[in-house]
């Protein structure tokens, strides 16, 4: 049922005012539900939420380095919380959820990462910043371990056709392996 045309001037006043739905709901007796579809009618955004006087005011940098802790030769131990279903290294900063070596990354670099961010060091738990890559990085040093170990491939494509330069990738020790054919059987043991 449509409101009556002194409600939605009344319910514009609030939303223009920079009242939530829930007030709309306590100030004019209409449902939640029927306040936010009129605020996108009536074009109005999202009502501005205000900041909690708790709210953290370290940067995202620095609240990850409280969650870190140095070890020897250099490395970094994350001492946070990991994701259970996966046990990736995360956490909260101003209600969103970071991966600590994305972060890790973007201290090391000032941009975001490609793909997935790994740590490229002989400790497998580290996120120092000098010690992950993300996939771009990470397939240019490991081309360059193949040119140096002689493993690198002259393959223009895989046997089953992908094409070498968009889908090359590297193991740890410099085998060329295509990265689609490897997506693919780790799709089909998933289903399996």
């Amino acid at each position: 049922m449509p409101l009556d045309h002194t409600t939605v001037q009344a319910l514009a006043a609030l939303f223009a005012a920079g009242g939530t739905n829930r007030a709309a709901h306590r100030q004019l007796g209409i449902s939640v539900d029927t306040a936010a579809r009129y605020r996108a009618r009536l074009g109005y955004g999202p009502a501005p939420q205000p900041t909690p006087a708790t709210r953290d005011t370290r940067t995202l940098a620095e609240k990850w380095a409280t969650f870190t802790r140095p070890t020897a030769g250099g490395h970094m131990e994350w001492t946070g919380r990991r994701r259970p279903t996966c046990g990736t290294m995360e956490f909260t900063h101003h209600g969103r959820q970071y991966a600590a070596r994305r972060v890790a990354f973007e201290i090391r670099t000032g941009r975001a990462p490609e793909g997935v961010v790994t740590a490229e060091c002989d400790y497998p738990e580290c996120v120092a910043p000098q010690c992950v890559e993300d996939e771009p990085g990470r397939t240019r040093l490991r081309a360059a371990l193949a040119a140096v170990r002689g493993t690198e491939s002259p393959l223009t494509e895989c046997t089953r056709g992908h094409d070498a330069a968009t889908h090359r990738r590297y193991d740890r020790n410099g085998t060329p392996y295509c990265g689609a054919c490897r997506a693919l059987t780790d799709a089909r043991k998933v289903t399996a």
